[in-house]
């Protein structure tokens, strides 16, 4: 049995440390990597289309990440008999779950929001469309404020906007990486 738990904690550990060190460089990889090309060259079509597909991609890629480095954590402070790490595995657990209301309820209404909407309006002669309004990548999720935001700047605005409000989320999950390996080494 003991052998088992030792497993489990070590399985824990692991991706207590990958899912949130992944999800981190992908956030920060396109908040510096990917954004500033677009932005620097590509004509607000273009650009819109970009912003648009790299957008939808990443909740496929970034979801799985946000619960498996959340739910390890939570589960390590669990299962820790450490006094001082327990704490800490608490800390790296809310900081990573932190990501889910920040996008949802600030991003999403706006500047993501903001971003689908400038999409719809550059690409309708193109034929895109969202699928009306509601929750998803595909959705209008506009704040009435985002929508005329959207209107009054161009999509390098919000391109660029976007990138500023997406570093927070791996600036959070870079801390709770740290959090979490910090709880892991006073634990052993």
């Amino acid at each position: 049995m003991a052998d088992t738990s030792r497993s489990l904690i070590s399985t824990l550990q692991a991706i207590a440390l990958i899912a949130p060190s992944l999800y981190t460089g992908l956030t920060f990889t396109y908040t510096h990597v990917v954004i500033p090309p677009l932005t620097t060259h590509a004509p607000p079509k273009l650009l819109a289309k970009q912003w648009l597909q790299a957008y939808q991609f990443a909740p496929i890629i970034v979801a799985p990440l946000v619960l498996l480095g959340a739910s390890s954590n939570a589960l390590l402070a669990y299962l820790t008999t450490s006094s001082r790490s327990r704490p800490l595995y608490i800390v790296a657990a809310v900081a990573i779950a932190s990501i889910i209301p920040y996008t949802a309820l600030y991003m999403e209404p706006g500047v993501n929001g903001a971003g689908k909407w400038k999409a719809r309006e550059l690409l309708r002669e193109e034929g895109f469309v969202l699928k009306g309004r509601g929750r998803g990548t595909d959705r209008d999720t506009a704040s009435e404020g985002a929508k005329r935001w959207a209107e009054s700047v161009d999509m390098k605005t919000i391109a660029e906007t976007w990138a500023r409000t997406n570093a927070w989320r791996y600036v959070g999950t870079g801390v709770a990486t740290v959090v979490s390996a910090a709880a892991t080494i006073m634990g052993e």
